[in-house]
C-alpha cells in the first residue's frame, strides 16, 4: 500500500506495524485477481499482508467471513460512463456488458457477491430505478427487473468463469459422439462444430434476451426508447462505485 510521506505514525525499531482490515482486504483482493484459481487462504493473505495468520483472526473469524469481505469489495470496484445521449437499452446493454467482465475475473468470489452481507447492492438499485424510469415500471415489475438483470450478470459470469475452454472440451465431446448411433452422430456432429461460436455469441444473446423481457414488462411496450436521465446527466455507477481492485 502507498503511504503518503509523512502520514505514518513512528515506531519504534522491531515493532511491527499495526496490520488494518482495509490492508488485509487490499491484499487479498490483489491476490484473488491476480491467481483466481489458486484457493484464498488465511495464510496466503497473510503472507501478501507480511503478517502472520493468527493477526488476520482478529479481523476474520473464519476464511468465510474474509471471503465475504473481499467479495464486498470487489462488488464496489468499478465505475461505468454511459455514451452522450443513450437510450436505456443502450446504457443497459453496455452497463451488463461491462458488469459481465468484470466479474470473471473472480470465480470464487462470484458465490459471495450473490449473497453480499454489506449493502453492496444498492448503488445498482438506485442506478437501476433511474436507467429504467422511461419503460414507467410499477413497483413490483420494477423490483422484478431489477433482480432479472443482476441475477443474469451474476448467473453468466459464473457460468463463463466455470466452463472449460473449448479446446478441451470438444474432443471430449467428440469422443463421446463416435459411440453413439450413426443417426445421432449426423444430428450432433454439426451442432458440436458451431459450439465455440455460439459460445462467442451466448452473452450478447442473452443480454438481448434480459432487455426484451425487461421490456416486456412496461404498459409502454416498445414505446419506451428514449434516453433516461441518467443518459441525459453523463458519468453514473453501476453494480460498483469504487476504483476497480485491479
Amino acid at each position: 500500500m502507498t503511504q503518503v510521506s509523512g502520514s505514518a505514525p513512528t515506531r519504534g525499531r522491531g515493532r511491527p506495524a499495526r496490520l488494518s482490515r482495509d490492508q488485509i482486504v487490499d491484499a487479498a483482493v490483489a491476490l484473488v485477481y491476480e491467481d483466481p484459481a489458486t484457493p484464498l487462504t488465511i495464510k496466503r493473505v497473510a503472507e501478501a499482508a507480511d503478517s502472520a495468520p493468527m493477526a488476520l483472526y482478529r479481523y476474520f473469524p473464519d476464511r468465510d467471513d474474509l471471503l465475504h469481505a473481499v467479495a464486498d469489495r470487489v462488488a464496489t470496484g468499478m465505475s461505468f460512463e454511459p455514451p452522450v445521449g443513450a437510450s436505456w437499452r443502450e446504457q443497459l446493454r453496455n452497463w451488463m456488458t461491462m458488469s459481465m467482465e468484470y466479474l470473471r475475473p473472480y470465480p470464487q468470489l462470484l458465490p459471495y457477491i450473490a449473497s453480499t452481507r454489506q449493502p453492496a447492492w444498492l448503488p445498482s438499485f438506485v442506478l437501476l430505478t433511474e436507467m429504467l424510469e422511461p419503460l414507467s415500471l410499477g413497483e413490483q415489475d420494477l423490483a422484478l427487473a431489477i433482480t432479472l438483470i443482476g441475477t443474469t450478470i451474476v448467473g453468466q459470469a459464473t457460468l463463463a468463469s466455470k466452463r472449460r475452454p473449448m479446446s478441451d472440451m470438444l474432443p471430449t465431446l467428440r469422443q463421446a459422439l463416435d459411440k453413439a448411433s450413426a443417426d445421432e452422430q449426423v444430428r450432433v456432429a454439426p451442432i458440436l462444430d458451431a459450439l465455440p461460436a455460439a459460445f462467442g455469441r451466448l452473452d450478447d444473446v442473452v443480454i438481448e434476451s434480459t432487455i426484451a423481457a425487461v421490456e416486456a414488462l412496461s404498459p409502454k411496450g416498445g414505446g419506451a426508447g428514449r434516453a433516461s436521465k441518467r443518459g441525459r446527466k453523463g458519468p453514473m455507477n453501476p453494480l460498483f462505485s469504487n476504483p476497480s481492485p485491479a
